[in-house]
């Protein structure tokens, strides 16, 4: 039996019409509406709390790798010196060529870690507002290899796939392996060079065997798990030199050595340059 409604088409053709028209009124209706997009929160930040007043403010360091970063912080906040200052510590890893010359003038940071050249490439006077608190010089950087240890001809490594950080101020993970590659006469248009933006994602990827050669320090052995061999780029690098504010809590300076001591190797340790470490108390 024919439903009453589709009986007459003059009320069908009628009430099709009003469907029609009401879907074109929601397209419009929608198409002016504004959608807010989500707040994304920053994935180059950490930050815990010390526990400090809540109206003082936050301790703040740039490093140049996530790698130990969380653990950095963690000892900051754990420290007393920290705490009687500052509510909270925050580390930022974003890469070391977005840090600006307004970033130094203005003191962003009370920690950042770089070196002389970068700094004053940015500002010519940054002595003015930042000064060197600690250097990890004479570092050994090195090619790991999950097989024998690297050759450095232009034959071995011929269609390697080989690690770096796409970071062209990184001496260790960039610069380095790059000078090495060029002594060994490689051509890098020829071979198979991949590109990682962080440490982590380049280091997991070799763990993973998806490249045969990546550069590192003697931290490369003790973080990864796994067999491996080495050969020696260079034994003279400099890892790090940390620099603060010069207008800051002084109290704090030992905190900071200690925590980034804390995290290092031995033989980076026994290469420490820290002028005010006689003042701090064992």
């Amino acid at each position: 039996m024919t439903p009453l409604f589709l009986a007459s088409r003059k009320i069908y053709f009628t009430a099709l019409g009003l469907l029609l028209a009401a879907g074109v009124a929601l397209c419009i209706w929608s198409a002016g509406q504004r959608v807010t997009p989500p707040v994304l929160g920053d994935y180059h930040l950490y930050q815990c709390d010390t526990g400090g007043a809540a109206g003082s403010p936050v301790f703040k360091l740039q490093l140049v790798t996530s790698v130990r970063a969380r653990e950095i912080a963690e000892r900051l906040c754990a420290a007393p010196s920290v705490q009687r200052t500052y509510r909270g510590v925050q580390v930022s890893w974003k890469p070391r060529a977005l840090l600006t010359a307004e970033e130094i003038l203005s003191e962003e940071y009370d920690v950042i870690w770089s070196r002389s050249h970068s700094m004053a490439g940015l500002v010519p006077e940054y002595g003015d507002h930042y000064e060197p608190l600690l250097h990890y010089d004479h570092y050994r950087v090195y090619w790991y290899s999950r097989g024998g240890a690297p050759q450095l001809t232009a034959d071995y490594f011929h269609g390697k796939r080989v690690g770096l950080l796409n970071d062209k101020l990184s001496h260790t993970l960039y610069l380095l392996p790059l000078a090495s590659l060029k002594e060994a006469g490689v051509n890098f248009s020829e071979e198979n060079l991949r590109y990682f933006d962080d440490a982590v994602s380049l280091y997991q990827a070799f763990a993973r065997d998806e490249l045969d050669l990546v550069s590192g320090g003697d931290y490369v052995r003790t973080d990864l798990d796994i067999p491996l061999s080495r050969t020696l780029i260079s034994g003279d690098a400099n890892a790090a030199t940390l620099f603060v504010r010069k207008t800051r809590a002084g109290a704090t300076d030992c905190a900071v050595a200690e925590a980034f001591d804390g995290l290092a190797d031995a033989y980076l340790r026994g290469r420490r340059v820290f002028a005010g470490a006689e003042h701090c108390v064992p």
